[in-house]
């Protein structure tokens, strides 16, 4: 009885991780379209808006982090062996991204007040 219930725990696993596997494989392939789009619109903006495009850059940059960070908490419950196991990893994460959090916020707000550049030559 205990070996088929280990079996169905691995075909659990086995299962979530190949559906984990296609979401960052999706997901990697949006970040990169998105990307590329972005970069295009960019183009033809870039020197006038300087700032707002940082900002723009930062916000895809936390959102990536954050998938990421969603994506490897996923894989570390995955290989959890007890739900006690479990709590801690998820405690341990909540706590790291409330910490990263703050510092984007932090670094965002910074960007915020930062003033635009001026162009001298106008």
């Amino acid at each position: 009885m205990s070996d088929k219930i280990n079996e169905q725990t691995e075909k659990m696993r086995e299962m979530a991780q190949t559906t984990l596997d296609k979401a960052k494989d999706a997901v990697s392939k949006y970040i990169a379209q998105t990307q590329k789009l972005r970069e295009k619109a960019d183009s033809g903006v870039r020197a006038t808006y300087s700032n707002v495009k940082e900002m723009n850059d930062k916000a895809v940059a936390y959102a990536e982090a954050n998938v990421v960070a969603g994506f490897e908490l996923a894989e570390r419950l995955l290989k959890a062996k007890d739900p006690q196991e479990m709590g801690t990893i998820y405690q341990n994460h909540l706590k790291e991204q409330m910490e990263k959090m703050n510092a984007q916020f932090r670094e965002f707000g910074s960007l915020i007040s930062k003033p635009p550049p001026v162009d001298l030559n106008k």
